[in-house]
C-alpha cells in the first residue's frame, strides 16, 4: 500500500470538509493559485513550513499534525533546499517537535557536508534558548565529526556540559569527566567558562584535587588573556570576548577556586596567599560598572575566607565580628554558616548563640540564587546540616542529632550524593541504639528506598 504523502493527507481533508481551492483559499489566506500550484502542479510547488502553519490552522488541526509527513518535503532530493530545511528546524524547535528534528538530523548526517549547518543552527537555538532542540544538534555533531580536534566539536561537547549540569551530583561527574578532554580545544573565551564551570562542578562534588588543577589552569588562562590584551581598550575586549563574565571574575575565580579547595584540604597557609591574590583587584585594567561590582564582591569573599581560615584554626575570638560581617552581607550566611560549624566540630567550642540567629532552612540556598551557582549551595547546605548532626551529638542531644542526621541522608539521596551518604550511614548505625522508633522507621525505609534502586544497577539515582 502506497504510504500517504502530505499532499494527498491535505488533498483527503479538503474534499472530506467540503472546501474548494477557492473557499479554502479566502480561508487559509493562501492566493488560490498557489494552492493549486502545491496540490496539482506537475512538479508540485514546494510547501513553506509558513503555508503548512496557514494550512494547518485553515483545517483545525494542531499546528505541527503534519510536520512527520512534511519531513520528505524537506528531504526528498539529492540537494535538499537548505533554506527551507531550516525554517522547518527552526520552527520545530519553536513548537517542541523534537521527534521530527532528530528524524531530519539522522536524514542529513548522510552527508557530512551538512555538519556545519547543523552547528550553527545549534548554536543560534541555544542562543535563543530552545535548549532542548539544541541538544539534538550538538549530539549530531559530537557523533559523526571525524575531525576529534575540531573546534564545532569542542564547542558541541561544552554546550552539552553545560546543559546536562544538574542537581545529580553522579550524573554531573560523568558530564564533567565526559568534557574535560575537550577543554583546551575551545576558543580562548569559551575555555574561561569551561574551566569556571568544570571548577565549581568538581567543588561542589568535593574532588579538591580537580579543584586546584582546573582552578590553576583558569588563572594560568586568564592572566594570558589579560597581559595581551592589557594594551587593548575595554570596549576590545568586550569585542573580542564571548565569555559570560568579566575578564576580572575568571582571574579573581581562580584564586577563589584554589584558596576554597586547598582550605578543605587543611592547607591553610597556602590558602590564605589565595585570598591575598583577589582582596583586591581594584588595579585590574579596563573595569567598567560590572567589573567593579565584581571587585567589591571579591573583596567581601576575602572578608569571610579569612575568617573561614581563622576559625578553622581554632580562633573563636574573631567570631563576633565574623557574625557582624553576615548581618551585613546575608548572602554569605549559607558559605559561612557552614564552615563556622565544622570549626566548632573540629576545636570542640559552643556555637549555641549563633544558631539561634540564623535559621535553618532551604531559603539559605534559595534566597540568593544567582550570587552562587545553585549545585554548590546544595551541597553546602548538605554539608551544613552534617556538620550540625555531628554538632547536636557530640553535645549529646542525640534525638536532634539524629533528626538532623536522617535529614541530611534524605537530603543526600535528593541530590544523588554519594560521598555524603557514605559518611553518614556509619555514623548514624554508630548512635542507632539511642533513635526513637520514628526516627529508626525512617532510617530503615530510606534504606529500603535506596537498596531497592541499588538493585537495579550502578549509576542510577538512589530515589526519584
Amino acid at each position: 500500500m502506497k504510504e500517504p504523502t502530505i499532499r494527498s493527507v491535505i488533498s483527503d481533508q479538503l474534499e472530506r470538509k467540503g472546501y474548494s481551492l477557492h473557499s479554502f483559499s479566502r480561508c487559509s489566506g493562501i492566493n488560490r493559485g498557489t494552492l493549486s500550484a502545491i496540490l496539482n502542479g506537475n512538479p508540485p510547488k514546494p510547501i513553506s513550513i509558513g503555508q503548512l502553519d496557514l494550512i494547518t490552522q485553515a483545517l483545525e488541526q494542531p499546528i505541527g499534525s503534519y510536520y512527520p509527513l512534511y519531513v520528505e518535503e524537506c528531504i526528498d532530493s539529492d540537494h535538499p533546499n537548505r533554506r527551507r530545511l531550516k525554517a522547518f528546524l527552526h520552527r520545530c524547535a519553536e513548537i517542541g517537535e523534537l521527534a521530527c528534528i532528530d528524524q531530519v538530523l539522522s536524514r542529513l548526517t548522510e552527508d557530512l557536508s551538512y555538519l556545519p549547518m547543523i552547528f550553527d543552527l545549534g548554536e543560534e537555538l541555544y542562543e535563543e534558548g530552545y535548549r532542548d532542540a539544541a541538544k539534538l544538534f550538538y549530539h549530531s555533531v559530537c557523533e559523526n565529526e571525524k575531525y576529534q580536534h575540531s573546534e564545532r566539536l569542542a564547542i558541541s561537547q561544552y554546550r552539552l556540559f553545560r546543559m546536562n549540569l544538574g542537581d545529580d551530583a553522579e550524573s554531573n561527574l560523568r558530564t564533567a569527566t565526559w568534557f574535560e578532554p575537550y577543554r583546551n580545544r575551545l576558543p580562548e573565551d569559551l575555555q574561561l567558562d569551561g574551566l569556571l564551570q568544570l571548577g565549581n562542578t568538581y567543588y561542589a562534588l568535593q574532588k579538591w584535587m580537580y579543584v586546584v588543577r582546573f582552578a590553576e589552569e583558569l588563572q594560568t588562562l586568564a592572566r594570558r588573556i589579560y597581559e595581551t590584551s592589557w594594551k587593548a581598550s575595554s570596549a576590545q575586549w568586550d569585542r573580542e570576548l564571548r565569555c559570560e563574565r568579566h575578564l576580572v571574575v575568571y582571574y579573581g575565580q581562580g584564586y577563589l577556586l584554589k584558596g576554597a579547595a586547598l582550605e578543605h584540604l587543611g592547607r591553610y597557609e597556602e590558602a590564605l596567599q589565595c585570598v591575598a591574590e583577589y582582596a583586591d583587584l581594584s588595579w585590574f585594567e579596563g573595569l567598567d560598572e560590572t567589573g567593579f561590582k565584581e571587585v567589591e564582591k571579591f573583596k567581601v569573599w576575602a572578608r569571610a575566607n579569612r575568617y573561614n581560615l581563622e576559625i578553622l584554626n581554632g580562633n573563636q575570638a574573631i567570631l563576633p565580628e565574623y557574625i557582624q560581617m553576615l548581618r551585613e552581607h546575608p548572602y554569605e550566611v549559607l558559605p559561612s554558616l557552614r564552615i563556622i560549624v565544622e570549626a566548632a566540630n573540629i576545636n570542640g567550642f559552643l556555637i549555641d548563640d549563633v544558631l539561634k540567629e540564623f535559621p535553618m532552612n532551604t531559603d539559605l540556598y534559595s534566597l540568593y540564587p544567582n550570587h552562587y551557582v545553585s549545585a554548590i549551595n546544595k551541597d553546602r547546605f548538605l554539608d551544613l546540616n552534617y556538620q550540625l548532626a555531628i554538632y547536636l551529638l557530640r553535645k549529646q542531644e542525640i534525638e536532634e542529632g539524629l533528626e538532623k542526621l536522617i535529614y541530611a541522608l534524605q537530603y543526600a539521596v535528593s541530590l544523588n550524593n554519594k560521598e555524603f551518604f557514605i559518611k553518614m550511614v556509619p555514623l548514624f548505625e554508630q548512635h542507632r541504639s539511642f533513635a526513637t522508633q520514628v526516627q529508626l522507621q525512617q532510617y530503615e525505609s530510606l534504606m529500603r528506598e535506596v537498596l531497592k534502586v541499588a538493585e537495579v544497577g550502578s549509576g542510577v539515582r538512589f530515589v526519584d
